[in-house]
Parts: structure tokens; C-alpha cells; sequence
């Protein structure tokens, strides 16, 4: 099989062809087009359509050949062979020139993260009569990390190159089903045991993260329910995910809330869960506002936990403001912020308040109003949260100056509710932790968006909760071989997530076949200190000399039903 080029006499340009030769008895060879990949003239574009014929030609004869090298044993065999040991003399390769391309694998994010996932046992979690489920599950674990799309088509679609196979949906969904609350909670605890080891069963401050995560479904149940979501779109079907992690970001557990509320009912066995898995005497919850109302405050310090919770000024009565805004002994922690506190409605509260905060609320409440003056020219109303400097009236709509000046009170002022001593937790202290609480969000706010894991491509509530297991545990592998390789790396500049993926899926070997005596071969891409560390982190060595592939003598099973 070539490619073939045939110039065109009408419109002078080049046609490319995919041909084969064969032979007829009797009548000797002859050729025939198998695809026709198009014309174009003479120069870049020619040259680009040619490249793309030498692609489909590869593909082609891959395709036609499954009984030498079944696709889907392509990665599992390439994988076992990168790291048998074939001693160091170099292999004989009598012609260079014969050698062909058939496949280029990115094997490094399955081979790192594979082991990862080996070590931490969580194919144990669906026992011996489940095998091609767990199988299944670590595919679809790696192929979230390997993969930007988010979407579960997206991944069933994925090309060949990243994870060797494509995988059935229905198995795939057998597999979803298969993962019950019991089989989840196995998952949860392999991760908290994990972290555990990892930090010396020292885990005394807890943070929570919470976001929204969207049901392509219009069916509510227990879990699923509608309920409010920044996109202005409250008829969609919601769960409210809270993502539990250590101080220095390692994983936790996560649960799953009904859409519409987090009541004292849901809470208080995720509680119970939360810190049987922690094993930890009196934990300290950090959390935003989007989960804990008063009620679950009480249930929180009633359960034995202390808490730190970010508070709604703005939201605070009216007849509270005085004491809010009353003469404060503020004490300066840096050049740029100071910090102090006061008791409210029979709570600690902690205020810090940020010259740059400052400057930075003025300028966006500025272009707020300048751009509701423009609206309000035109003839528009404001909307969203714009809309609180409005004052609505028979007559007209205008600016409210009162409420934009309440408003600039507010600025740079942050403050957060605690059950935490006075005596032995100062205030600076208060605020650091919901600082580190902040970092971490931001840092789960970017994997969110590039694992786009706000929308559930699923309509069942098991399937949902089995696809944001799989999130769970690949974002649980990521945040652990960081934490790791940045323990042993300590003296250099720690990797981010993103680094560590770009890193891992530029480890790729190239499978050819020598077409002199159809040998095949792997040629493994070049190797750099950073990759070769990563591998370390979790006890594996990167396979940098070429390898012979050797498929096995006795037919698979899969060829057996060919």
C-alpha cells in the first residue's frame, strides 16, 4: 500500500490516492485505490494533504491487520514489554531504512499513574467476581487524566493513541452500575488511608470545597434536585459536590448534597463518615459559605468539631452594621492588612481588612455603576447582582446612592465566623487558615475547568455518582504524585498539576515494524530529568533503549472468536 499523486490536465491539480497492488492469478498484479483523500495544487497545501494520506495509509494497514496485533492489546502489550528486561547489548536492526511507523502511544500518563493506582490497591474495591469492572474503572480513571474533554462521549471517542482501545458503552456502563455507594466508599477510604501514611495520621484542619455539578437529565429524585446556579439557569437538575482536603491539598473524601439544600439531615451523616475516615480526635472544618448555614453550624460544633466559615457581611440585619463598623482596635499583621474581631449574635467573628482588597472593590463596584448608567441611558434595566444599586419606583428606575454607598463600606473587608478559642487561636491565625482555604479552591477551580467537570453527562443518579467517583480518585492521583514528587524535589521549583500532565503525555514510544523481516520495535521518545524524576516519585524506572515487541505465541482469547 503507497500514496500515489496524479496530476489533473483540467484544473492542474494534484490528486492523492491511497493504492494497493494486488495480484490475479493468470493475469499478473494490478492496482487499486482505496481511498481517495483529494486534490489541491502544487506547494504547502499539496504537501499538508500528502501527510494526511501517509496518516490514513497507517491507520489502514493497522485496521487490516488484527490478527498480528489486536487493538485493544496494544497498550497492555506495549506497556509490559517498555519494562522487561532485554539486557543491555543493542539490538540488530539490519536496515534502518525498512523501518515504518504504525502507532505512536502517549504511555506516560498510564504508566505513572498506573502504578500509583496498583499501589493504592483499588482494584481490591471490586473484589474477584468483578474484574472487567475494575479493569473498566482504571481506563476510565487514566483516560480522565490523559484527556482535556470532560464529556463521557468524548472519552468512549478518544483516538486509540492515548489509551490503546476505545471502550464499549455498554460495558461501560455495566461498570458505572457496578460501582454502588459501598464500592465508593472503599474508593474514599484507599485515598484517606493514603493521605494518612502520607502525612503521619496527622490530619487536624479539614478544608471544604464546594461547587455545583449540572445533570444533562430534567428527572429528580433524592439527589438530584433543582436549585439555583450562576448561569441563571435554576431548572436544571443539581447536586452540590463537597470535596474535603488537608491543608497542603491532598484529598479527603467528597459527598454528595441535593441540589437545592444542604440540611442539617444530609449533613450530619456525611459528618459521621467524614470523620470515621480521618480517624482524627477534634478536626478543624474550613469551609466557604455555599454549604454551612446556622443550623449546620450548631450540628457542626454539637458533632465535636471546631470550624472556620466565611461570613456574608453584606447579608448581616441592618441593626448589626453599628457594631460592624464601630471603632475597632484593628492590629497590623503585613503592609497591607491588618485584622481584628468582635462577638455577633453569640459567635466569634474575625474581620481582616486589605488595602488592595480595597482598591480592587472600588474599581469593580465603579465599572459597575458606570456601566448601569449606560443601561439605564439607553433605557435598560439592570440585572443580576447589578441590580442592587437600582431604586425601582413608580416612575422611574434610577441609581441608588445610598446603597452604592453602603456598599463602598464594605471594601476590603473580609470576615469569617469561627468556634475556635480566643486563647489559643489569635485572629492572624483565623484568617491564614481561610487564606489556605482560598488557594486551595483556586487550584480546584482550575482542575475543575480543565477536566470540565461542572456538567454530569449522565441521567441516572448511580451513574452520576459512579462518573464523579472517577473525577475523585484521577484528581486524587494527581494531587498525591505532586504532593510526592515535590516532597523529593524540595530544594527545586515545585511542579504545578498542569506541568505534571504536559510532562507525563510528552513520554511516548513509537511502534514499527521492520518490513524486511516484520519484526516489530519499540523506540521510546526522548527522556529529560523532570520526566525521569516523575517516575521515580512513584518507584518506576523511564525506559529510554529501543525494545523488540514480541506478540504472544498462544491466540488470545479476543482472536479465538474471530
Amino acid at each position: 500500500m503507497f500514496v500515489r499523486k496524479v496530476k489533473r490536465g483540467t484544473t492542474r491539480n494534484v490528486s492523492v490516492q491511497i493504492v494497493e497492488s494486488y495480484r490475479v492469478p493468470g493475469k499478473g498484479p494490478r492496482q487499486r485505490i482505496v481511498r481517495h483523500m483529494g486534490s489541491a495544487p502544487e506547494g504547502p497545501q499539496l504537501d499538508a494533504l500528502i501527510r494526511l494520506a501517509h496518516r490514513a495509509r497507517l491507520q489502514i494497514e493497522e485496521e487490516r491487520q488484527p490478527h498480528r496485533f489486536p487493538a485493544e492489546y496494544a497498550a497492555g502489550l506495549i506497556y509490559a514489554s517498555r519494562n522487561e528486561q532485554q539486557g543491555d547489548s543493542p539490538l540488530r536492526i539490519p536496515d534502518a531504512r525498512k523501518l515504518k511507523e504504525i502507532k505512536r502511544l502517549a504511555v506516560g500518563i498510564h504508566e505513572v499513574f498506573g502504578a500509583l493506582y496498583a499501589r493504592m490497591g483499588f482494584d481490591k474495591v471490586f473484589g474477584s467476581r468483578k474484574k472487567m469492572a475494575a479493569r473498566l474503572f482504571r481506563e476510565a480513571v487514566l483516560m480522565r487524566l490523559a484527556l482535556s474533554s470532560g464529556s463521557r462521549p468524548a472519552l468512549r471517542e478518544a483516538p486509540a493513541e492515548h489509551h490503546g482501545a476505545a471502550v464499549n458503552p455498554d460495558k461501560h456502563n455495566r461498570m458505572m452500575e457496578a460501582l454502588d455507594e459501598g464500592r465508593i466508599a472503599g474508593l474514599q477510604s484507599k485515598v484517606a488511608n493514603e493521605v494518612r501514611g502520607l502525612l503521619d495520621e496527622q490530619v487536624d484542619i479539614l478544608f471544604c470545597n464546594v461547587t455545583t455539578l449540572v445533570f444533562t437529565s430534567d428527572m429528580q429524585d433524592a439527589l438530584p434536585r433543582q436549585g439555583f446556579r450562576r448561569d441563571g439557569k435554576p431548572q436544571s437538575v443539581r447536586v452540590v459536590l463537597a470535596l474535603f482536603q488537608t491543608e497542603e491539598g491532598l484529598p479527603i473524601g467528597f459527598e454528595l448534597f441535593p441540589g437545592n439544600s444542604v440540611d442539617v439531615r444530609t449533613l450530619k451523616p456525611a459528618l459521621k463518615a467524614l470523620h470515621e475516615r480521618i480517624q482524627a480526635g477534634r478536626a478543624v472544618l474550613v469551609a466557604d459559605t455555599g454549604i454551612l448555614s446556622e443550623s449546620n453550624l450548631d450540628l457542626l460544633t454539637l458533632e465535636g468539631w471546631d470550624w472556620v466559615v466565611a461570613a456574608r457581611l453584606r447579608n448581616l440585619p441592618h441593626s448589626l452594621e453599628a457594631k460592624l463598623f464601630a471603632p475597632q482596635d484593628w492590629s497590623e499583621v503585613s503592609e497591607d492588612a491588618s485584622v481584628t474581631e468582635l462577638q455577633l449574635k453569640g459567635r466569634r467573628l474575625v474581620l481582616r481588612h486589605s488595602a488592595n482588597h480595597a482598591a480592587r472593590d472600588a474599581w469593580e463596584r465603579e465599572k459597575t455603576v458606570a456601566k448601569l448608567q449606560r443601561r439605564l441611558a439607553q433605557g435598560i434595566k439592570g440585572s443580576g447582582r447589578r441590580s442592587r444599586f437600582l431604586k425601582v419606583s413608580r416612575r422611574a428606575v434610577e441609581l441608588d446612592q445610598a446603597a452604592i454607598d453602603r456598599d463602598a463600606s464594605f471594601d476590603g473587608i473580609r470576615g469569617v465566623w469561627t468556634s475556635l478559642d480566643r486563647d489559643k487561636h489569635a485572629a492572624h491565625d483565623i484568617c491564614g487558615y481561610y487564606g489556605a482555604l482560598r488557594r486551595i479552591d483556586e487550584d480546584f477551580r482550575v482542575r475543575k475547568a480543565t477536566s470540565a467537570a461542572q456538567t454530569i453527562h449522565e441521567w441516572t443518579p448511580g451513574r452520576a455518582r459512579a462518573e464523579i467517583a472517577i473525577r475523585f480518585v484521577a484528581f486524587a492521583l494527581l494531587r498525591l504524585l505532586r504532593y510526592q514528587y515535590n516532597c523529593m524535589h524540595a530544594g527545586q521549583e515545585p511542579l504545578s498539576e498542569a506541568r505534571i500532565l504536559k510532562e507525563l503525555a510528552h513520554v511516548q514510544t513509537s511502534l514499527v515494524v521492520d518490513t524486511s523481516t516484520l519484526k516489530r520495535y519499540l523506540i521510546a521518545s526522548p527522556a529529560t530529568n523532570v520526566r525521569r524524576a516523575l517516575y521515580s516519585a512513584v518507584g518506576l524506572e523511564l525506559p529510554s533503549m529501543t525494545r523488540e515487541l514480541v506478540a504472544p505465541q498462544q491466540p488470545l482469547q479476543h482472536e479465538s472468536k474471530r
